[in-house]
Protein backbone atom coordinates (compact mmCIF):
# COMPACT_ATOMS: atom_id res chain seq x y z
CA UNK A 1 0.00 0.00 0.00
CA UNK A 2 1.26 3.13 -1.10
CA UNK A 3 1.31 6.58 1.03
CA UNK A 4 -0.08 9.61 -0.80
CA UNK A 5 2.72 11.86 -1.18
CA UNK A 6 2.59 15.32 -1.45
CA UNK A 7 4.99 17.13 -3.92
CA UNK A 8 6.16 20.49 -3.07
CA UNK A 9 8.54 22.33 -6.33
CA UNK A 10 9.37 26.15 -5.20
CA UNK A 11 11.04 28.95 -7.52
CA UNK A 12 12.60 31.91 -5.97
CA UNK A 13 12.25 35.21 -6.57
CA UNK A 14 14.83 36.93 -8.55
CA UNK A 15 15.23 40.88 -8.95
CA UNK A 16 16.98 42.73 -11.64
CA UNK A 17 18.03 46.06 -11.24
CA UNK A 18 18.05 48.67 -14.71
CA UNK A 19 21.11 51.10 -13.71
CA UNK A 20 21.75 54.60 -15.32
CA UNK A 21 24.98 55.55 -15.21
CA UNK A 22 25.46 59.39 -14.15
CA UNK A 23 26.94 61.37 -16.05
CA UNK A 24 29.00 63.95 -14.83
CA UNK A 25 30.76 66.61 -17.88
CA UNK A 26 33.25 68.90 -16.73
CA UNK A 27 34.60 72.01 -19.21
CA UNK A 28 36.89 74.76 -18.27
CA UNK A 29 37.08 77.93 -20.44
CA UNK A 30 40.65 79.28 -21.29
CA UNK A 31 41.24 82.64 -19.36
CA UNK A 32 41.64 85.26 -20.97
CA UNK A 33 44.89 87.47 -20.40
CA UNK A 34 43.64 90.83 -21.94
CA UNK A 35 47.97 91.87 -22.29
CA UNK A 36 47.95 95.45 -23.99
CA UNK A 37 50.68 97.33 -24.61
CA UNK A 38 50.85 100.90 -24.12
CA UNK A 39 52.03 102.67 -27.44
CA UNK A 40 55.35 104.57 -26.67
CA UNK A 41 55.58 108.62 -26.79
CA UNK A 42 58.13 109.97 -29.39
CA UNK A 43 58.93 113.39 -29.03
CA UNK A 44 61.58 115.25 -31.87
CA UNK A 45 62.01 118.67 -31.05
CA UNK A 46 64.16 120.59 -33.14
CA UNK A 47 64.55 124.50 -33.09
CA UNK A 48 64.70 126.36 -36.02
CA UNK A 49 68.27 127.29 -37.76
CA UNK A 50 69.36 130.57 -37.71
CA UNK A 51 70.06 131.68 -41.48
CA UNK A 52 72.30 134.46 -41.78
CA UNK A 53 72.87 136.37 -45.14
CA UNK A 54 75.18 139.25 -45.48
CA UNK A 55 75.21 141.02 -48.52
CA UNK A 56 76.60 144.62 -47.63
CA UNK A 57 80.08 143.11 -49.41
CA UNK A 58 77.77 142.54 -52.83
CA UNK A 59 75.97 145.52 -52.51
CA UNK A 60 79.20 147.71 -51.76
CA UNK A 61 80.44 145.90 -54.61
CA UNK A 62 77.67 147.23 -57.21
CA UNK A 63 78.02 150.53 -55.02
CA UNK A 64 74.49 150.30 -53.53
CA UNK A 65 75.13 151.99 -50.57
CA UNK A 66 72.79 154.26 -48.22
CA UNK A 67 73.55 157.85 -47.82
CA UNK A 68 75.60 157.78 -44.25
CA UNK A 69 77.86 155.12 -45.61
CA UNK A 70 78.49 157.13 -48.68
CA UNK A 71 79.32 160.11 -46.82
CA UNK A 72 81.82 158.04 -44.19
CA UNK A 73 83.83 156.84 -47.51
CA UNK A 74 83.96 160.31 -48.90
CA UNK A 75 85.57 161.61 -45.94
CA UNK A 76 88.10 158.72 -45.65
CA UNK A 77 88.55 159.30 -49.18
CA UNK A 78 89.12 163.18 -48.57
CA UNK A 79 91.08 162.83 -45.49
CA UNK A 80 93.29 159.97 -47.35
CA UNK A 81 94.04 162.01 -50.56
CA UNK A 82 94.55 165.49 -48.79
CA UNK A 83 96.87 163.19 -46.19
CA UNK A 84 98.93 161.81 -49.53
CA UNK A 85 98.98 165.76 -50.93
CA UNK A 86 100.58 167.24 -48.24
CA UNK A 87 102.99 163.93 -47.92
CA UNK A 88 103.89 164.88 -51.58
CA UNK A 89 104.24 169.08 -51.26
CA UNK A 90 106.62 168.19 -48.47
CA UNK A 91 108.49 166.03 -50.52
CA UNK A 92 108.70 168.70 -53.17
CA UNK A 93 109.58 170.95 -51.01
CA UNK A 94 112.22 168.89 -50.01
CA UNK A 95 113.66 168.54 -53.56
CA UNK A 96 113.36 172.24 -54.13
CA UNK A 97 115.14 173.19 -51.47
CA UNK A 98 118.14 171.25 -52.64
CA UNK A 99 118.26 173.46 -55.79
CA UNK A 100 121.65 174.45 -54.59
CA UNK A 101 123.07 171.21 -55.30
CA UNK A 102 124.97 171.48 -58.15
CA UNK A 103 124.46 167.40 -59.84
CA UNK A 104 120.38 167.87 -59.65
CA UNK A 105 117.68 169.26 -61.52
CA UNK A 106 114.96 169.30 -59.38
CA UNK A 107 112.67 171.20 -61.21
CA UNK A 108 113.18 168.46 -63.89
CA UNK A 109 112.37 165.64 -61.49
CA UNK A 110 109.06 166.87 -60.46
CA UNK A 111 108.02 167.72 -64.02
CA UNK A 112 109.03 163.86 -64.67
CA UNK A 113 107.16 162.22 -61.56
CA UNK A 114 103.94 164.36 -62.23
CA UNK A 115 103.52 163.40 -65.87
CA UNK A 116 104.29 159.42 -64.76
CA UNK A 117 101.50 159.65 -62.01
CA UNK A 118 98.72 160.66 -64.63
CA UNK A 119 100.11 158.20 -67.23
CA UNK A 120 99.38 155.51 -65.21
CA UNK A 121 95.85 155.19 -64.72
CA UNK A 122 94.24 151.97 -63.30
CA UNK A 123 91.48 149.76 -65.05
CA UNK A 124 89.57 147.66 -62.60
CA UNK A 125 87.69 145.04 -64.17
CA UNK A 126 83.64 145.68 -63.43
CA UNK A 127 83.45 141.54 -62.58
CA UNK A 128 86.68 142.03 -60.50
CA UNK A 129 84.54 144.66 -58.56
CA UNK A 130 81.36 142.20 -58.09
CA UNK A 131 82.74 139.17 -57.04
CA UNK A 132 80.71 136.93 -55.19
CA UNK A 133 80.59 139.37 -51.74
CA UNK A 134 77.45 137.70 -50.50
CA UNK A 135 78.29 135.45 -46.78
CA UNK A 136 75.52 132.25 -45.90
CA UNK A 137 75.82 131.11 -42.78
CA UNK A 138 73.61 128.71 -41.18
CA UNK A 139 73.59 127.56 -37.41
CA UNK A 140 71.87 124.39 -37.05
CA UNK A 141 70.48 123.78 -33.37
CA UNK A 142 70.21 120.33 -32.02
CA UNK A 143 67.79 117.68 -32.29
CA UNK A 144 65.99 117.12 -29.01
CA UNK A 145 64.60 113.54 -29.22
CA UNK A 146 62.66 112.60 -26.00
CA UNK A 147 60.98 109.04 -25.52
CA UNK A 148 58.67 108.07 -22.99
CA UNK A 149 58.22 104.40 -22.67
CA UNK A 150 54.78 103.54 -21.27
CA UNK A 151 54.30 99.85 -19.48
CA UNK A 152 52.01 97.02 -20.22
CA UNK A 153 48.13 96.72 -18.84
CA UNK A 154 47.41 92.96 -17.96
CA UNK A 155 43.61 92.29 -17.10
CA UNK A 156 43.04 88.64 -16.88
CA UNK A 157 39.82 87.20 -16.25
CA UNK A 158 39.44 83.70 -15.08
CA UNK A 159 36.18 81.79 -16.16
CA UNK A 160 34.63 79.66 -13.74
CA UNK A 161 34.45 75.88 -14.82
CA UNK A 162 31.21 74.84 -16.50
CA UNK A 163 29.61 71.76 -14.57
CA UNK A 164 26.64 69.38 -16.08
CA UNK A 165 25.85 66.41 -13.31
CA UNK A 166 23.10 64.13 -15.34
CA UNK A 167 22.44 61.93 -12.26
CA UNK A 168 21.87 57.90 -12.51
CA UNK A 169 18.53 55.86 -12.02
CA UNK A 170 17.98 52.85 -10.54
CA UNK A 171 15.02 50.71 -11.06
CA UNK A 172 14.56 47.76 -9.42
CA UNK A 173 11.91 45.46 -10.99
CA UNK A 174 11.12 41.41 -10.92
CA UNK A 175 12.45 39.48 -12.91
CA UNK A 176 11.28 36.01 -12.02
CA UNK A 177 8.41 35.59 -9.36
CA UNK A 178 8.94 33.46 -6.50
CA UNK A 179 6.16 30.22 -6.77
CA UNK A 180 5.41 26.91 -4.57
CA UNK A 181 3.67 24.42 -6.39
CA UNK A 182 1.83 21.48 -4.29
CA UNK A 183 1.59 18.17 -5.87
CA UNK A 184 -0.52 14.97 -4.48
CA UNK A 185 1.44 11.78 -6.38
CA UNK A 186 0.39 8.28 -5.36
CA UNK A 187 -3.47 8.00 -4.65
CA UNK A 188 -6.21 9.40 -6.27
CA UNK A 189 -7.29 11.96 -4.14
CA UNK A 190 -11.17 13.06 -4.45
CA UNK A 191 -10.98 16.98 -4.42
CA UNK A 192 -14.10 17.54 -5.65
CA UNK A 193 -16.05 17.57 -2.58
Amino acid sequence: MRLPQIRLQQTYAQLGLRIQKPVQEIEQPKAELNLRQEPAILEIRQRPGELTIDTSEARANLDLKGPLERVRENAEYGHQKAMEAIAQISQEGDMLRAIENKGSNPIADIAFEESIIYQSKEIIAAGSLIGDGIEIRYKAHPVEIKVETRGKKMDPVIKKPIHKYTPGKVEGYIRQWNSLQIDFVGLNVDTYK
